[in-house]
């Protein structure tokens, strides 16, 4: 049976072993913790992955890392504890911010770090990712109490994004 609490344990160890240097969740499961729950079917992972050489990212330290657990890869996503997890490299200055500036809580008892809510917005609402369902979570997400107006202003303005 698929645990959320023990993916999430895995989350920490991949960082605390080193094959991956930070984390923040993404996508839909961050939302969670931020606005109303939306349907979701898999967890969302922003990392920092160790320095490599050359410009082609690599993920063969988070593949050999599941396998050595058991954990299945199936098409994009890892199945850590039965759920299926999707890394994502960081792929720009916004995305390493986004991972550097996550909030920690307490899932369960087990620690886990989140993208605010200011970052996801910003990181929807980017030219290469903007679909109408992203477009639909930064809304809603821009509305969420625990969303900070100024600091999402200052964040579009910093990295010219546009609303």
């Amino acid at each position: 049976m698929a645990s959320f609490t023990d993916a999430l344990r895995a989350l920490g160890e991949l960082s605390r072993t080193g094959v991956i240097e930070d984390y923040a969740v993404a996508g839909a499961m961050a939302i969670v913790f931020w606005a109303e729950p939306i349907p979701t079917y898999d967890l969302d992972v922003l990392v920092l992955l160790p320095k490599q050489p050359g410009p082609i990212v690599s993920l063969e330290g988070l593949v050999a890392w599941a396998t050595a657990r058991g954990y299945p890869l199936e098409a994009e996503h890892i199945l850590v504890e039965g759920v299926p997890v999707q890394f994502l490299p960081s792929h720009n200055k916004l995305a390493d911010e986004a991972i550097e500036t996550a909030e920690t809580f307490d899932y369960e008892g087990v620690s886990v770090r989140v993208v605010r809510p200011e970052y996801l917005i910003a990181l929807y609402l980017e030219p290469s990712a903007r679909t109408m369902k992203r477009r639909e979570r930064a809304a809603a997400l821009r509305e969420a109490p625990a969303t900070d107006q100024d600091t999402l202003k200052a964040l579009m303005e910093r990295f010219n994004i546009a609303p």
